[in-house]
């Protein structure tokens, strides 16, 4: 048996489920803000960018990772060497699943390119300097993290720095085993109607062939047309 200890990550346990996927399950719906310096970051408070009650009128509706340079991370192109970013990603838990969630080993998953912060509801729950080049750094989740899950939309949210080099973000969040129940899905706030994206992020009317994704009221979903 593989063997998970408090806090941190030794080895990963053969069964995992997705709460939100990383680019090994395919291209992610997220929704992102560019902003102007690494000073503008550094004052802005995260109760206005990274909880569940957040307006996103002004946001790009895309698709991550996001990358400055054609390697494997580039799905939607982020200017990392001249702005930061903030990405909002939503999912949606039934009240049973949020009460089972707190004995599964949950955890989260981020390669990053620099100093990410990570923010679940609102609340931060993980941090670094610097950059992991392509790796993963993972980490489990402690109890009283696990207790900021709520029934409804959940929001996992990431600022990144503008750095002098290379820039990308790719998350995740997993847990051991599965739940008694099903219905997770990745979700947008409820006012979004049907709409489909390419790959780059951009907007398209119809999908055509190749790989779409299409987001429905709330849920999104992976379309592959030959």
């Amino acid at each position: 048996m593989m063997v998970f200890v408090y806090g941190t990550l030794n080895a990963q346990e053969t069964e995992q489920t997705k709460l939100l996927s990383t680019l090994i399950d395919g291209p992610w719906l997220c929704a992102y803000y560019l902003l102007n310096s690494n000073d503008e970051l550094a004052d802005l408070s995260s109760d206005k960018w990274a909880g569940r009650c957040v307006d996103e009128e002004e946001w790009v509706q895309g698709v991550g990772p996001l990358s400055n340079s054609l390697d494997q991370f580039m799905t939607t192109e982020w200017g990392s060497q001249l702005q930061p970013i903030l990405v909002r990603r939503h999912f949606a838990l039934t009240k049973q699943q949020v009460e089972e969630l707190q004995d599964k080993t949950i955890v989260l998953t981020c390669s990053y390119d620099e100093n990410p912060s990570v923010y679940l509801n609102g609340r931060l729950i993980w941090n670094a300097s610097g950059w992991n080049d392509n790796d993963y750094d993972s980490f489990v989740l402690i109890p009283r993290q696990k207790k900021l899950f709520v029934e409804g939309d959940n929001v996992l949210a990431v600022s990144l720095k503008q750095g002098g080099g290379g820039g990308h973000i790719d998350y995740g969040l997993y847990f051991n085993g599965s739940f008694s129940t099903s219905g997770i899905c990745d979700v947008v706030p409820e006012q979004q109607s049907r709409q489909c994206f390419n790959l780059s992020g951009q907007p398209v009317d119809v999908p055509g062939k190749g790989i779409s994704i299409v987001r429905d009221g709330t849920i999104a979903k992976k379309i592959i047309r030959f």
